[in-house]
C-alpha cells in the first residue's frame, strides 16, 4: 500500500466536529492541526518503508538474475521480515502516541469546558441579580407611589 494511498485527514471536517461539540475555534484548529501532523509523520515512515521494501525487491530481482543461491534468498527474507517487524513496531509506537495526546487533549478540552461553564454560571447569577436590582427598584418606586396616594 502506498502512502498516498491512505486516506487524508480532514482538519477541517475534523475542526467543524469539534465546534459542534462546543470546542472553541481556536482550540478546534490547534487539536486539528495536532492530528494533521501526527498522520502526516505516520504517512512519511510508510513512504519510507515503502522505498526501503522497493530497494529490497529492487535487489532480490538482481540477485535472483545473478541466480542467487537458497542464502541469499534466506538473507533477503530476513532483512524483509525485520522490516516488518520494525514497521509494526512503528506503527504500535505511532499508536499509542496518538492514543495518549487525545486522552491528553480530551483532559483538557475538558478542563476547559468546566472552566468555561463556571464562568457562563457566574455571568448568568450576575445578571440575575442585576435584574432582580432593577425590579427591586421598580417595586420601591411602585410602592412608594401607592403609599403617597
Amino acid at each position: 500500500m502506498s502512502a498516498a494511498a491512505f486516506n487524508p485527514f480532514d482538519t477541517l471536517q475534523f475542526a467543524k466536529k469539534l465546534k459542534a461539540a462546543k470546542v472553541s475555534e481556536e482550540q478546534a484548529e490547534v487539536v486539528a492541526q495536532a492530528f494533521r501532523e501526527s498522520f502526516d509523520e505516520r504517512d512519511k515512515a510508510m513512504a519510507a518503508v515503502e522505498a526501503k521494501v522497493r530497494d529490497l525487491a529492487a535487489d532480490a530481482k538482481n540477485n535472483a538474475e545473478k541466480m542467487a543461491t537458497k542464502e541469499d534468498v534466506v538473507r533477503l527474507e530476513g532483512r524483509i521480515t525485520n522490516l516488518e517487524e520494525r514497521l509494526n513496531g512503528k506503527l504500535t509506537n505511532l499508536e499509542t502516541g496518538l492514543r495518549k495526546d487525545m486522552a491528553n487533549l480530551e483532559t483538557g478540552l475538558r478542563k476547559d469546558m468546566e472552566a468555561l461553564g463556571n464562568k457562563l454560571i457566574i455571568r448568568l447569577t450576575l445578571a440575575m441579580l442585576g435584574v432582580l436590582g432593577v425590579v427591586g427598584t421598580i417595586l420601591g418606586f411602585v410602592l412608594r407611589a401607592a403609599l403617597m396616594k
